[in-house]
């Protein structure tokens, strides 16, 4: 890309140059992302193992480590990009091996991450979305008077398929004719493209061709949106599992509640507990009216429902063994294959966390 605007700054391309600095960017990313996600891995790795391991901190040095990483690679004179890349390879290997060494630490890492990804990429569609207002009402005769950026963004795209088909048939082993269509079209051209986009702002170009720039990036998102919804529309078969999923969850979300409930009311409980213990479990599948909710909000916040300590051991018993009922009801249906074992694992993770808020000691909610 520089090499691209350094010739249509200067007419002259230097190409034994350009390939040495190609070379040095990419490989220098590759080479200092490795090193300093492996340094950073090899110290927080010796922090789990210690007696000062902090989840705080350790999720805190996590979750700056790409943003470290890209700019003291940038400020060294390497692609920042490559180098995040390559770091994240590093971690992902990571965590499959360190899972359980700490796993509020790794269960709390997974959600911020999850968290962070929607929000950052969310966040790339409105800045797309505050500049192409800006350029539009800026340039509004010129986009009125000349297509050059739409004729322009469609040769872009269709040009983007065609090396994605030839890609997917001639570099990927067994690869029909139908997938490698499927290839090409798949997969929305929105985070990264538009972020290289921006990346060129400091090249020298002027604002006007920036904004053509992005009129023509913008385009191509939207094409590869509309083209992939509407093609594999027609192309892909109907999958039946996938509509029916949500469906099928709430039926088996229902028939293990009333499972545990139905063993809590085999238990010998205090009536407070017993109804306490009962309006929990129904609250797994949202059966509790507000007016039910605020009733019990109220009593909490009166101190009318203060459990003693023994009726809160009591409580915490009793949903244990509600919420083993239930993993024992999904394992039943698991082990005689009824029950496609997505929806099973789907479900128990959720008793799981469930039952993790009862047993979690610095837990304040019981």
């Amino acid at each position: 890309m520089q090499a691209a605007f350094l010739w249509l700054q200067t007419g002259q391309v230097a190409f034994e140059k350009n390939v040495f600095l190609f070379i040095f960017s990419a490989g220098g990313g590759i080479a200092l992302g490795t090193i300093l996600s492996l340094m950073i891995m090899a110290f927080r790795q010796f922090l789990v193992r210690s007696s000062a391991n902090v989840i705080s901190s350790q999720t805190l040095i996590y979750l700056l480590t790409p943003f470290c990483i890209y700019f003291l690679a940038e400020k060294v004179g390497v692609s920042g990009i490559i180098a995040v890349v390559t770091a994240g390879l590093v971690h992902n290997s990571e965590t499959t091996r360190s899972r359980f060494s700490s796993p509020r630490q790794m269960h709390l890492g997974m959600q911020l991450v999850n968290f962070s990804n929607a929000v950052l990429n969310s966040f790339v569609f409105v800045v797309l979305g505050l500049s192409l207002e800006r350029i539009i009402f800026d340039q509004r005769h010129n986009i009125s008077n000349s297509l050059r950026w739409l004729i322009i963004g469609g040769l872009v795209y269709f040009l983007l398929l065609i090396v994605r088909y030839v890609y997917a048939r001639f570099f990927i082993v067994d690869c029909t004719n139908r997938t490698a269509v499927l290839f090409a079209l798949g997969g929305v051209h929105g985070t990264v493209t538009l972020a290289m986009t921006f990346s060129i702002l400091n090249n020298g170009i002027s604002q006007v061709l920036f904004n053509e720039i992005i009129l023509i990036e913008t385009v191509v998102i939207i094409l590869s949106m509309l083209m992939s919804t509407v093609i594999f529309k027609i192309l892909l078969p109907v999958d039946v599992d996938e509509l029916n999923k949500a469906t099928q969850l709430k039926i088996l979300r229902n028939e293990l509640v009333i499972v545990g409930i139905q063993h809590v009311k085999t238990m010998k409980l205090s009536d407070k507990v017993r109804e306490i213990v009962i309006y929990d479990l129904r609250d797994q599948v949202q059966k509790n009216t507000l007016n039910a909710f605020f009733n019990q909000w109220r009593s909490v916040t009166t101190d009318k429902t203060t459990l003693t300590s023994i009726q809160s051991v009591e409580q915490r018993r009793a949903l244990m063994q509600a919420f083993d009922a239930e993993r024992k009801f999904l394992y039943d249906l698991a082990k005689n294959h009824m029950v496609n074992s997505e929806y099973i694992y789907d479900l128990f993770s959720e008793i799981l966390l469930s039952e993790s808020l009862v047993l979690d000691p610095q837990n304040q909610v019981i």
